[in-house]
């Protein structure tokens, strides 16, 4: 397994505005924020195995970026990280980001 990945920051801005173009699944999903604990709105762009998030989805600047490597998804009773608004779109969230880490 790989030990760790280095991006700058042009890397970075650079696949985050590829992913608008061709993105797997974009959309709204509340985020708990690390600082307060609290559930924001962000907007969400998953690109291969890459998700971005941007405050909203007109923002251009890039708020972070999750490297999915080696990561999976299952569903918990109490959320830790990441909240869909509709349960249709929490299962499509999920089957995409489960298929996008097998490639």
């Amino acid at each position: 397994m790989q030990k760790g990945i280095r991006f700058n920051e042009t890397q970075l801005q650079y696949l985050a505005a590829k992913s608008r173009r061709e993105n797997t699944i974009s959309g709204y999903l509340h985020k708990r924020s690390s600082d307060t604990g609290k559930w924001q709105l962000r907007y969400f762009v998953l690109y291969q195995n890459l998700l971005f998030h941007f405050e909203s989805e007109s923002a251009q600047k890039l708020s972070g970026a999750t490297l999915l490597e080696g990561s999976y998804c299952e569903r918990v009773l109490n959320p830790a990280a990441l909240k869909a608004v509709k349960d249709t779109e929490k299962q499509v969230w999920t089957e995409s980001i489960d298929n996008n880490n097998t490639m």
